[in-house]
């Protein structure tokens, strides 16, 4: 199995490049993330990823290279001779949103991360993070460093993250608003409820594109503020940054399992049941609702119909989270839905050990979900909206795409057996 879990280790800070320098080097196909990231790269635009050495420690460098000083999207309007890309964040959403062939949650998690930064800024000038002017991270190497990032972390399996600790420098920096304090002001705010340290005025070790990625991929695996679980690790990946520190400028990203003493039930198998009434709600809203609190962090959420007074039809929803969510989703449900109270009860569940693995299909990259204990799989499942785009991508059935993935995933595994057999000294022919 890949690793299910990614401990994301910043002893030098974290900057757009160095994530996607440090999920190359975790061993993802270098060929299948090109393929995956040409339609965001223009002509004129390179990606350059190298072997080299900090400290003694070899790492990869990701260099993102335009060949003009200024590279605009067809629609841009022309810039002066010597003005980078300033950009507002509707315009970046809509540019990332028009990028064909994503993987829908790379989409998203990129399109979540300018809005992060969006916000960031607006907090620090005092004004809505629509009118915020992109600078630094609105030029075109900062779209490919995070989409770059999102899609390194999905061919490694879209592991769930964590963050140690965060070396975030000090002194000062210079930006296009002149000379800030470090943190910088948005930096600051972007890593507001992560533990933060400082080994003196290195300078900024911290962008605001490496703490924007980090916690767009905390808040998707609802990490913020949770310590890394027991991790069984099968793999590091290191992504170097350009200066020198008394530290190796290294980001380093540990992928692997979770113990099995962690995934048992115990403490962490105890979760909230939310459920409410729904008698005089339009059933156009039920399914958005159901959306919006997947999205909001529930672990699930269903809708049963049922008979209510007065022999009304309804719906009764359902809602299962962690006892952290529990309030944020509560007040989701009022907001959304026409209910006047949300009841709750406990629940002890049992669960199984869960990873993804991402196989390669003719029609492209899919992942599949793997569940078991103790190594052994027991359940395996090709994830619905990868296959889902794949076919829309490709003009196909889902079904074909969904039966070339499960094909994929037999052939991995037989490889797989293969070579453990060729390993312990029995022929494999």
């Amino acid at each position: 199995m890949t690793g299910s879990v990614a401990y994301l280790e910043c002893p030098a800070g974290v900057s757009g490049n160095m994530l996607l320098g440090a999920w190359l080097d975790t061993g993802i196909s270098e060929a299948v993330w090109r393929e995956m990231m040409a339609p965001v790269l223009l002509p004129g635009v390179t990606v350059e990823i190298a072997t080299v050495y900090r400290q003694g420690i070899r790492a990869t460098q990701a260099t993102v290279r335009v060949s003009d000083e200024e590279l605009w999207y067809e629609g841009d309007p022309a810039p002066a001779p010597s003005v980078h890309p300033h950009r507002h964040w509707a315009e970046i959403d809509a540019l990332i949103t028009g990028v064909p062939g994503l993987p829908d949650i790379v989409r998203h998690l990129t399109r979540r991360t300018f809005w992060l930064l969006a916000e960031a800024e607006g907090r620090v000038h005092g004004i809505a993070p629509e009118q915020v002017h992109f600078h630094e991270v609105g030029a075109y190497d900062a779209i490919v460093d995070i989409t770059g990032a999102f899609c390194g972390w999905y061919l490694a399996g879209s592991p769930r993250c964590f963050v140690s600790p965060i070396e975030v420098g000090g002194g000062t920096v210079a930006c296009a608003h002149g000379k800030l304090p470090v943190p910088a002001p948005a930096v600051a705010i972007l890593l507001e409820g992560l533990v933060t340290y400082s080994s003196g005025n290195w300078g900024e070790t911290v962008t605001p594109t490496g703490a924007a990625v980090v916690r767009a991929l905390l808040e998707h695996s609802q990490s913020m503020g949770v310590s890394a679980p027991l991790l069984v690790s099968r793999t590091a990946g290191y992504g170097a940054g350009t200066r020198e520190f008394p530290v190796a400028n290294l980001f380093r990203i540990r992928l692997g399992d979770e113990a099995a003493d962690s995934l048992m039930p115990r403490a962490g198998g105890t979760v909230v049941e939310l459920t409410a009434n729904l008698d005089d709600m339009s059933p156009e809203w039920v399914g958005d609702v159901t959306q919006e609190l997947l999205a909001a962090g529930a672990l699930d959420a269903w809708v049963t119909p049922a008979v209510m007074k007065k022999g009304r039809p309804g719906w009764v929803l359902a809602v299962l989270a962690e006892p952290a969510r529990e309030g944020a989703l509560t007040d989701q449900m009022l907001r959304c839905t026409t209910s006047l109270g949300v009841r709750r009860m406990e629940r002890q569940r049992t669960v199984l050990e869960r990873s993804w693995e991402v196989v390669a299909t003719p029609y492209g990259p899919v992942r599949v979900k793997i569940a078991g204990r103790g190594g052994d799989v027991w359940n395996s499942a090709p994830e619905y909206e990868d296959c889902r785009a794949r076919a829309q991508e490709a003009g196909v059935p889902l079904k074909e795409v969904y039966q070339a993935a499960w094909t994929a995933l037999r052939t991995a595994a037989s490889e797989r057996h293969g070579a453990a057999r060729d390993g312990s000294g029995r022929r494999g022919d």
